[in-house]
């Protein structure tokens, strides 16, 4: 449901935070904030609105602060981070009302470089992402406890160097 940019169950919780499909493009919408501050918007919701805390640059939200998405006015989801140009871009926190949450490089408005996911049913992946999936070093613990590490290509394990139960 997240505006910024997938094993199986896992991955279906980084829906959350991807839009398939998307690029840093001039077709993608925009919202803006009370003051007029602009971020991109690759899902326009009914009844949407945000509120943006840091600077603004040409119209856009740019450099530190906390990004706020609500619907109907609840608040939805929050980025706490760096923006450029109103796409995600460098470190940043995201949490969802549903309880996902990601700490780790963004480009792009796409998770990128190293980052962490933890989702409501206890599963975690921390490593390595690119363009919004894993992708590199990285390892996924399932909601039972089972921990798999390995090399990750386009949000697929590949190959796998052991697997543990913690």
């Amino acid at each position: 449901m997240f505006r910024f940019k997938q094993v199986a169950t896992f991955f279906a919780a980084i829906v959350f935070l991807t839009a398939t499909g998307y690029a840093q493009n001039s077709d993608t919408a925009t919202i803006a904030d009370k003051n007029g501050c602009k971020v991109y918007n690759p899902m326009p919701q009914q009844d949407e609105s945000i509120s943006w805390s840091g600077g603004c640059r040409d119209g856009f939200a740019h450099g530190n602060g906390i990004l706020d998405w609500f619907i109907g006015g609840q608040l939805e989801e929050r980025y706490e981070g760096e923006l450029k140009m109103g796409w995600a871009d460098g470190e940043g926190t995201y949490v969802s009302r549903r309880g996902v949450r990601y700490k780790g490089g963004w480009k792009n408005s796409l998770q990128d470089g190293k980052g962490i996911i933890q989702n409501p049913d206890g599963s975690i992946y921390d490593g390595e992402w690119k363009e919004g999936k894993p992708h590199g070093r990285g390892a996924y613990r399932s909601p039972n406890g089972e921990t798999v590490e390995g090399e990750w290509v386009d949000g697929e394990l590949k190959t796998e160097s052991g697997s543990r139960r913690i």
